[in-house]
């Protein structure tokens, strides 16, 4: 059975797996509570408007995540818009899905007619420079050292 890329609108069921990764990988660092995630999730499973996420999806269990969000660093609030969230559950890890839902997201920001994406990380800076990603400086997010990347994003091909 092979992995779809989906957005999370199409499942919004998958919204609390979302809300559960989200804060169990970045809550400890991040002022934003459980209730907060699900909220944010539980809009992106709308469809409309940002954040946008898809999700990862093999049979009917969501196996990894990335957003399109206007913004994912309250200290940079003139940087927009962001890839945030990108996870891929350990079992899944290393069959190159992080990489599909990067190019995902990308591809959504393009055809939205943006031109440049950003992102923090605190240790996955080789995942997103294998990807076109380059480190544009460090963030204390919110108190520990982040590095900023941005990706600028060639114009979506017309299809011929």
């Amino acid at each position: 059975m092979s992995i779809e890329i989906i957005p999370l609108h199409e499942q919004p069921e998958f919204a609390d797996a979302c809300s559960a990764w989200g804060y169990g990988q970045w809550g400890v660092h991040s002022s934003r509570t459980l209730e907060e995630a699900r909220l944010l999730f539980a809009s992106a499973a709308h469809g409309s408007g940002l954040p946008l996420t898809w999700v990862a999806r093999h049979g009917d269990y969501p196996v990894g995540m990335a957003s399109l969000a206007d913004n994912d660093c309250s200290k940079r609030p003139d940087l927009r818009p962001w890839l945030a969230a990108v996870f891929v559950h350990p079992d899944y890890r290393g069959q190159g899905l992080a990489g599909r839902l990067i190019e995902t997201v990308e591809q959504a920001a393009r055809e939205r007619g943006e031109t440049r994406l950003y992102l923090i990380t605190a240790n996955q800076q080789a995942l997103y420079e294998r990807h076109g990603w380059q480190k544009t400086g460090l963030v204390e997010y919110p108190e520990r050292p982040c590095i900023l990347m941005e990706k600028h994003l060639a114009p979506s091909e017309a299809p011929a």
